[in-house]
């Protein structure tokens, strides 16, 4: 009775953003980071302040702890001054590792340079010095298309990650896909639900108006088109209800909270394929790192 009760009431708030109809829509073609990353639903001061947004700062901080020196080395050390030999790596992870025998990400191989190379301590995960070496490697690749690996031995790893996105979770008895797609482009509650990236907004009223509200049903069919569910190519992103940058591992364990899921350990399994999965359906989209929202 009462997942019933509860899978009534995020239906019923489905629904309403549905029923929004086509408003917030946009006729537009080929890639717009305001798109991209929903500013145009925001109001014109959010919209004036992500000009010069307080997201600008994340980059020049990581630099500093990018070439802060650890012991006798520093990450400019083996990358270059200001990382420059890393400049396209970023867009490449999640990645599959073969000491691992699995994906890692870019906070894995962060650590692996700390432990092994330098002599230090791990960073604690999602610590900020962790979050803003991770945005100023990754924001070394802005402009770059995103390029994560698909074939080979992570392909498993990514059809991993597609059954996470629709598998139902929480008190709320909801996935990925609801959210992210159904009600794409709509507010749930205060959220706004960022849409699928590889499709482009100007064709959201047609697959807001056509996909099911069941993820066991094939997404890709009911609008004739594949649809892309990404949305990876701007995180790490500055949220101001934060009131700082975070990683997608961070946002995977919030989503996770807000639909009263019990969250997993960052960096688990789970999550990194799920983040893999993502990255694959925004490959070719160009990095722009850090993102900026409420």
């Amino acid at each position: 009775m009462t997942n019933k009760k509860s899978m009534a009431g995020i239906t019923g708030l489905l629904g309403a953003a549905l029923l929004a109809g086509s408003a917030w829509a946009m006729d537009v073609t080929g890639y717009n980071p305001e798109i991209d990353q929903g500013l145009y639903k925001y109001s014109d001061k959010f919209r004036e302040m992500a000009d010069f947004p307080p997201s600008e700062g994340a980059i020049e901080d990581g630099k500093g702890y990018f070439n802060k020196m650890r012991g006798e080395k520093s990450c400019a050390s083996c990358h270059g001054e200001d990382g420059e030999a890393l400049k396209g790596v970023g867009a490449t992870y999640p990645k599959y590792d073969e000491k691992m025998g699995k994906p890692k990400l870019l906070q894995h191989q962060i650590e692996r340079c700390l432990t092994e190379q330098m002599g230090q301590p791990p960073l604690k995960w999602e610590s900020p010095e962790q979050v803003l070496l991770v945005t100023y490697i990754k924001a070394l690749s802005n402009g770059m298309p995103l390029n994560v690996k698909t074939d080979g031995p992570v392909a498993k790893y990514v059809k991993m990650g597609e059954a996470s996105y629709f598998q139902r979770a929480g008190h709320f008895d909801v996935a990925c896909v609801h959210c992210h797609e159904t009600a794409a482009g709509h507010n749930i509650r205060a959220e706004y639900m960022s849409a699928p990236n590889n499709t482009g907004m100007h064709e959201l009223s047609k697959l807001v108006a056509e996909l099911p509200l069941e993820p066991e049903q094939d997404r890709r069919n009911a609008a004739g088109a594949t649809i892309g569910s990404g949305s990876v190519d701007h995180w790490p992103t500055y949220r101001l209800k934060w009131g700082k940058p975070a990683t997608m591992q961070h946002r995977l364990r919030t989503c996770n909270k807000n639909v009263r899921a019990e969250p997993k350990g960052y960096g688990d399994d789970y999550y990194v394929n799920l983040e893999l999965y993502l990255a694959s359906q925004s490959n070719g989209l160009p990095m722009n790192v850090p993102g900026f929202r409420p």
